[in-house]
């Protein structure tokens, strides 16, 4: 059992039920309710360290503690279960190193945690976006590791672990290739996604590689760099473009599953048959993908996976005691799972007859 069980659960953020966890303030009565009642639910006890000598890989813990940051990006759980898998796997790692975890969100750009201020952590995972000037300079000089991001923009410091986004451009393009299209798109909705544009420049490059048509019909980037998530009303004009242009494209790419949920119903309203006219695919392999029919392909960025790499990483740092001098990159491979492959795939939808450009 984990906090990010109970998080989800109660309905409040992985920040809230930590503060609740450790007596701090700033919870309503309202969420300390709900948290302690996910608890009881759950039989979750987070009390007790484990007994005996102190395990290899936390030598160099002074502190015995590693603080999360969700650094002006959404935590709520149940609208982002990608990073609720990430979390979920830095939660089970750190339980494994016997490391406590506390989790702060950074909304107000001139303050940090107290036990982070105070450097009384002996390093970070960081989610988000980057924070200003003065607050990079007190996070420097503490091990860091990035989770999600590519972080190759100005004023980047310390580690990351992320998904191979150019992979998974690459993979979307060669499954609708492999299935007989010869024009294809890219659906660019929430710009401010960190990956999506490795993701584009990947998609288009595989087309041209193979002599296959390929457009990208882009949303209005925000005013600001927060990601925007995808709604309805944001992605009508999206879908317009798409069914707008003179010549238009069999298969299509959307990067972000609950993108494709709505991309899915709004092309149907339009009168587009997914089973013949456009064939989607996309990314995340979220739960939410089940309702569709047909079901489109998805690509599983390993989510998990990305947390426990990104724990070994940051521990490896502060054991080694080389300071920041190994900063590293590692990109975690992506999946295709094809339709058949999903756990709600229905036998039934296998065989698509009419759909003129698939394989026989």
């Amino acid at each position: 059992m984990s906090i990010t069980e109970v998080a989800k659960l109660a309905g409040f953020s992985h920040a809230t039920v930590s503060r609740v966890l450790n007596g701090r303030a700033g919870v309503s009565d309202e969420a300390e309710a709900a948290v302690r009642k996910a608890m009881r639910e759950l039989g979750y006890n987070p009390s007790g360290r484990r007994p005996g000598p102190k395990p290899k890989d936390r030598a160099g813990l002074r502190n015995g503690t590693i603080a999360l940051l969700m650094m002006r990006t959404d935590a709520m759980l149940v609208r982002a279960p990608v990073t609720a898998a990430v979390l979920h796997g830095v939660e089970k790692a750190l339980a494994d190193a016997d490391v406590n975890l506390i989790v702060g969100q950074v909304q107000d750009e001139s303050r940090l945690p107290p036990t982070v201020a105070s450097e009384r952590v002996d390093g970070l995972l960081l989610h988000g976006f980057l924070p200003p000037r003065q607050m990079i300079e007190q996070l420097a000089n503490t091990p860091s590791v990035w989770l999600m991001s590519p972080r190759d923009t100005a004023g980047y410091f310390g580690n990351r672990v992320s998904p191979d986004n150019e992979a998974i451009g690459r993979l979307a393009a060669e499954y609708l290739i492999q299935q007989g299209h010869t024009h294809i798109a890219y659906l660019y909705c929430d710009p401010g996604h960190q990956g999506f544009e490795a993701r584009k420049e990947a998609f288009v490059h595989t087309a041209n590689l193979h002599g296959v048509q390929c457009d990208v019909i882009e949303q209005g980037r925000p005013a600001t760099q927060d990601t925007v998530h995808a709604t309805p009303e944001r992605f009508i004009p999206v879908i317009d473009k798409l069914l707008n242009l003179s010549k238009r494209p069999t298969g299509v790419f959307v990067p972000r599953d609950r993108a494709t949920v709505i991309a899915h119903r709004l092309l149907e309203q339009r009168g587009i048959d997914l089973s013949h006219d456009i064939e989607l695919i996309s990314c995340d392999n979220d739960p939410v993908l089940s309702g569709l029919n047909p079901l489109p392909a998805t690509i599983d960025i390993n989510p998990e996976l990305i947390g426990r790499e990104a724990v070994a990483l940051l521990l490896r740092e502060i054991n080694s005691g080389n300071g920041h001098s190994l900063r590293q990159r590692i990109l975690v491979e992506p999946r295709l799972i094809r339709p058949e492959e999903h756990p709600s795939f229905v036998p039934e939808l296998k065989v698509r007859p009419g759909l003129s450009h698939a394989h026989p």
